[in-house]
């Protein structure tokens, strides 16, 4: 068996059957909105790169009003909003009666997604979700989860109806630039009176 010098697992693809790759599966790094600020781009648990949606800079971790919501799979953070939608994958600690020491009913819950103008009240990437229903079971993470994944849905069948302003083309939720399968949803975090998803894209061909 050959010697393998110590920076050359620096220097490997990271594909499977690699140091790099069982290094990294085996070490689940800290969910990023622990840490500090969101990073740009965010490695997979598959070796895929992601990138941050930009969002207006009053969105960001560092100005919550308390902490966040995390979601992650097997340790690693991140879950796809085609997995949830699909009932595919339960994120970790999905019971978890994540309002329930807030004693609210209901709360907001919207994206800030680049290049699309809010319409007020009737803007459909904003809407209020039940917390606790009728019967008095609090909404757990799991079922925030899917919630997330059912807005960035119905954005997205909505979108073609609305113009993209110019310049974030690229980030027009359409078939020729992100869909939901491409969405990443990694938190979500509370900004005064609403929730707003930390959200990454998987970048296509990478």
């Amino acid at each position: 068996m050959a010697y393998m010098q110590p920076n050359q697992t620096i220097m490997n693809s990271g594909e499977a059957g690699s140091p790099v790759h069982y290094v990294r599966h085996a070490n689940p790094p800290p969910h990023p909105s622990m840490v500090g600020e969101m990073p740009s781009v965010w490695l997979l648990r598959d070796g895929r790169r992601a990138k941050r949606i930009p969002r207006s800079p009053n969105f960001s971790p560092s100005q919550e009003s308390f902490p966040g919501i995390t979601f992650s799979v097997n340790g690693w953070p991140g879950v796809r909003v085609e997995d949830i939608r699909n009932q595919t994958v339960y994120v970790d600690r999905p019971a978890d009666f994540i309002f329930a020491h807030h004693g609210w009913r209901t709360t907001n819950l919207a994206l800030n997604w680049p290049g699309y103008l809010p319409n007020s009240s009737s803007d459909t990437s904003r809407r209020r979700i039940v917390t606790l229903s009728s019967d008095g079971e609090p909404i757990t993470r799991q079922g925030f989860a899917q919630e997330i994944a059912s807005l960035i849905a119905a954005v997205y069948d909505r979108s073609g109806r609305r113009p993209v302003a110019r310049g974030w083309e690229s980030w027009a939720l359409n078939k020729d630039n992100v869909q939901p399968s491409d969405i990443i949803i990694l938190s979500a975090h509370y900004y005064r009176d609403v929730w707003i998803p930390e959200l990454y894209i998987i970048e296509r061909g990478v």
